[in-house]
C-alpha cells in the first residue's frame, strides 16, 4: 500500500529543493507554530530554543541537499530517540508540559533532513501537529490567532509553489503567447494538488469530528498535573491552607468597595460573617466538563452567632487503588461525568468537584476526606495543577424529595441540628412561621428559600457587623439586605431551628462558559456559598438562596455527545411505548456505543475512498493542463537551477534563445525548454534527461 501511494506521488517533489524562498516559509510556519505552544505553557523559551534547532537545521539541509549522507539519517534516528528520553524524563521530574518539548524538539531535529519539496510537505506537516499540541494545551481563544496565522503561511507556500512551478506568471516561467482571455482562463483552471487535498483535509477533520461521539465516560487517560511532584508526598492537611495572606481586612470593619481580591475569604478555618470585601474577575481556573454544576469545596458544621466553622477537623486518609486514581466509595457506580480543573491561580489544598464525587484522579500519595465531604491534599494548588474528578449527578424530582422519610440517625441530628445561644427570638418565630404550615420537609425548605430569595435585596457591602449581636438576627431584621454568606447563614439557621439538617457550603459557581474553548472560566468573583440539605432517602441536596444566582445548584444534563444539545427547546411528540418497544430500546443503548463507532468508521473510509477517486479524477484531466506535466515542471526547474549556477540568469522581457545567444553552451538547454513551453504534447522523459547529462558533463 505504501508502495502504492509513493509511486502516486510527482517525482519533481522528490528532487532536492532549490527555492530559498519556500524554505524561508516553512521555516516561518515552523516557528510560529513552536510560538504557539510557548504561550500555551508560557515556556517563552521553548520558542527561542525550537527557533534556534530549526535555523540550524533548514540552513544544514539546503548546504547538504545534493549530498545527503547517511550519518544524518542515523543522526536523526539519535535525536528523535534523545527527545523520546527527555520527555520521559521530564515526566518523572514533574517537569511542566513535557508533550510540547517534546513536539517541538522532534520538529527541530528532523529539519536536518529537510532536502526535497516533498520533505518541505512533511515539515509542514509537524509544524501542523505542533499546533495541534498547543490547542490541546489551550485554554482560552487567544490561540486562534497562532492559528490563523500558521493557516495564511501555508497558504503563502501553496501560493509560492504554485508561482515556481510555473502556474502563476514569474519571471523564470514561460507563458503561451495566446490571448488575455485563453491565459486567464487556464490559470483560473489550475488548481495546485496541495490546495486540493488541503481542502479536504479540512473538510475531512469536521467530518471526523461531527461523526464522533463525545462522551463523558471515564476517558482511557485521565489528565493529570504534570507540574507537581510525582506523586505528592505530603500527607493531607487538616487545615485549609489559603493563599489569601494576610486576611483581606480587620474584622468587623467595612472594605473599600473598590478594593478587589483574588481570594475568598471563606476559604479557610472558619468564616467569619463580619467581613466585608470584593473580588475581582481573575480568572482562577477552567474547568472541562459536559455538564453544568456549582464546583464544591467543603461545608461548616457550626455557628457561634458571628463565624461558621468545623467542628471535627479529623479527616479519613485514602490510598490510591492505582497510579493517580482513588476510589470515594467501595461499590462502583455507573453513569459518572468527569471534570478537569486546570488551575490558573494558586489555590487552597481543596479539590474542587461538581456533583456527588465518587473518584479522584491526583497525583498524589494519599488524599483525604473531611467530615463534611470535602477533599484535601497536602499543599495548596499551584497554577498548573491538572487534576480530574468523576462524579454522579445530584438531581432529582420535586415530588421524589416530598416522600422522603424524615428519619435522620442521630449523629446527623446531632453535627447538623447545633445552634448556639445567640439565635434571637425573632429569628425562630420567622423560621416557624414561614415553615410550620407546610406538610413535607421539602415544602418547608422552598417556603424558607424563596421568602430569603424575594424579601432580601443583594448588596455585597452592607453595613458594618456589630461583635455583640447575632449576625443573623442583625441580617433578617436591621440590615435587610447582604451578600451570599448572610442568606446561606439565615437558612441554615431557620431550617435547624425547624428540625431540619442543613449546613454550609462554600465553593465556586459554574463560571462563564466559552462556547469557542468547551472550558468554564471560573473567575474570583464566582466564589460563592449556597447551602445543603439533608434528606434521609437521597442524601445531602443543594439549594440556592442568593439572588441573582441560578436557581437551582444541582447538576445540569450531560452532554454525552457533540449533538446532545442540537435539540434543545424543541417539543417533540411522546411516542407511548409498551414492554417490547422498552425491551428493544435498551438493547439499542446497549448496542450505541459500538454502532455509532462502525458507522463512524464507514463514514470516514467512505469519505476518503469518495475523496481517492475525485483524486484520481483529477490526475486524469492534468495531462490536457498547461505547464502541470511533471516532465515540463522538471525541465523548467533544470533550466532555473542552471542559469543560477552558470551565473547567467534570463532577463525579464529577454527570450531563452535571445539568452542562449548570449550563452552558447546554453543553446541544447534552450530548445528544451521551447519544447516544454510550446509543444501541445508532453516532452519526453529523455529530453530532460539529455539536459541533466548536458550539466554533468560540464561539471567534468
Amino acid at each position: 500500500m505504501l508502495k502504492f501511494l509513493t509511486n502516486r506521488i510527482p517525482p519533481e517533489i522528490k528532487v532536492p529543493e532549490d527555492s530559498l524562498p519556500l524554505r524561508g516559509i516553512t521555516f516561518a510556519a515552523q516557528s510560529i507554530a513552536a510560538a504557539a505552544l510557548a504561550y500555551t505553557t508560557q515556556l517563552y523559551w521553548l520558542w527561542i530554543l525550537g527557533s534556534l534547532f530549526l535555523a540550524f537545521g533548514h540552513i544544514f539541509a539546503y548546504r547538504t541537499r545534493y549530498n545527503p549522507q547517511k550519518w544524518v539519517k542515523y543522526a536523526g534516528f539519535l535525536l528523535v530517540n534523545i527527545a523520546v528520553c527527555a520527555m520521559l524524563i521530564a515526566i518523572v521530574s514533574g517537569v511542566p508540559y513535557p508533550q510540547a518539548m517534546f513536539a517541538v524538539l522532534v520538529m527541530g531535529f528532523v529539519s536536518i533532513e529537510v532536502f526535497s519539496r516533498l520533505n518541505l510537505y512533511s515539515a509542514l506537516g509537524l509544524g501542523f501537529v505542533n499546533i495541534y499540541t498547543a490547542a490541546t494545551l489551550s485554554r482560552d481563544i487567544t490561540f486562534a490567532l497562532f492559528l490563523l496565522v500558521f493557516i495564511g503561511v501555508m497558504l503563502a507556500f501553496l501560493w509560492r509553489a504554485d508561482s515556481e512551478d510555473g502556474e502563476k506568471q514569474n519571471r523564470y516561467i514561460l507563458r503561451s503567447t495566446q490571448s488575455d482571455k485563453t491565459t486567464s482562463k487556464t490559470r483560473r483552471g489550475l488548481v495546485s494538488m496541495g490546495w486540493r487535498f488541503g481542502l479536504l483535509g479540512f473538510v475531512l477533520a469536521f467530518v471526523v469530528f461531527f461523526i464522533t461521539p463525545h462522551y463523558a465516560a471515564t476517558p482511557l487517560f485521565m489528565p493529570l498535573s504534570l507540574s507537581l511532584p510525582v506523586p505528592v508526598k505530603a500527607s493531607p492537611n487538616r487545615s485549609v491552607i489559603n493563599p489569601a495572606i494576610p486576611l483581606l481586612q480587620i474584622e468587623g470593619q467595612p472594605a473599600n468597595p473598590d478594593d478587589s481580591s483574588e481570594y475568598f475569604f471563606g476559604f479557610g478555618e472558619s468564616l467569619d460573617l463580619s467581613y466585608r470585601g470584593g473580588l475581582s474577575d481573575t480568572i482562577m481556573m477552567y474547568v472541562s466538563s459536559p455538564a453544568w454544576s456549582y464546583w464544591r469545596g467543603y461545608a461548616y458544621d457550626t455557628y457561634n452567632g458571628q463565624s461558621w466553622y468545623q467542628s471535627n477537623t479529623e479527616i479519613d486518609t485514602l490510598a490510591p487503588d492505582g497510579y493517580a486514581h482513588f476510589s470515594l466509595t467501595e461499590n462502583s457506580v455507573l453513569d459518572l461525568f468527569v471534570q478537569t480543573f486546570y488551575i490558573v491561580e494558586p489555590m487552597p489544598n481543596i479539590l474542587w468537584s461538581g456533583g456527588d464525587a465518587k473518584e479522584v484522579f491526583f497525583p498524589a500519595d494519599e488524599i483525604g476526606i473531611d467530615n463534611t465531604d470535602g477533599i484535601r491534599v497536602g499543599n495548596a494548588l499551584p497554577a498548573g495543577t491538572i487534576y480530574a474528578i468523576a462524579s454522579r449527578r445530584v438531581d432529582f424530582e420535586a415530588a421524589a424529595l416530598r416522600r422522603d422519610s424524615g428519619y435522620f440517625n442521630p449523629r446527623i441530628r446531632e453535627q447538623y441540628l447545633q445552634l448556639p445561644d445567640t439565635i434571637t427570638q425573632r429569628t425562630r418565630d420567622l423560621a416557624h412561621g414561614l415553615a410550620d404550615n407546610q406538610t413535607t420537609n421539602y415544602d418547608k425548605v422552598i417556603a424558607i428559600r424563596d421568602h430569603l430569595l424575594t424579601e432580601y435585596p443583594y448588596d455585597f457591602f452592607p453595613p458594618p457587623q456589630s461583635l455583640q449581636q447575632d449576625s443573623v438576627d442583625q441580617f433578617l431584621f436591621e440590615f435587610e439586605r447582604g451578600f451570599c454568606e448572610m442568606y446561606v447563614s439565615a437558612m441554615v439557621v431557620m431550617l435547624r431551628e425547624i428540625g431540619i439538617p442543613a449546613r454550609f457550603v462554600v465553593g465556586y459557581g459554574s463560571g462563564d462558559y466559552n462556547p469557542f474553548t468547551g472550558y468554564y472560566e471560573v473567575r474570583a468573583n464566582d466564589a460563592h456559598s449556597w447551602v445543603e440539605v439533608y434528606f434521609a432517602d437521597f442524601g445531602w441536596i443543594p439549594f440556592e438562596v442568593t439572588p441573582g444566582w441560578e436557581g437551582n445548584p444541582e447538576t445540569g444534563v450531560v452532554q454525552r455527545w457533540v449533538f446532545s444539545d442540537l435539540l434543545s427547546g424543541v417539543d417533540l411528540p411522546q411516542i407511548p411505548l409498551g414492554s417490547v418497544a422498552q425491551a428493544g430500546a435498551s438493547a439499542l443503548g446497549i448496542l450505541s456505543l459500538p454502532l455509532l463507532v462502525m458507522a463512524g468508521i464507514g463514514m470516514f473510509g467512505a469519505a476518503i475512498y469518495g475523496g481517492y477517486r475525485l483524486w484520481l479524477k483529477w490526475l486524469a484531466k492534468q495531462g490536457r493542463r498547461y505547464h502541470t506535466d511533471p516532465t515540463r515542471k522538471a525541465i523548467f526547474r533544470e533550466y532555473r537551477r542552471i542559469q543560477r549556477k552558470i551565473g547567467s540568469e534570463r532577463e525579464t522581457g529577454q527570450t531563452v534563445q535571445e539568452h542562449a545567444q548570449a550563452n552558447p553552451s546554453l543553446k541544447d538547454i534552450a530548445d528544451a525548454v521551447d519544447i516544454a513551453a510550446y509543444r501541445p504534447k508532453a516532452p519526453d522523459k529523455r529530453i530532460l534527461a539529455k539536459v541533466k547529462q548536458w550539466w554533468e558533463n560540464r561539471k567534468l
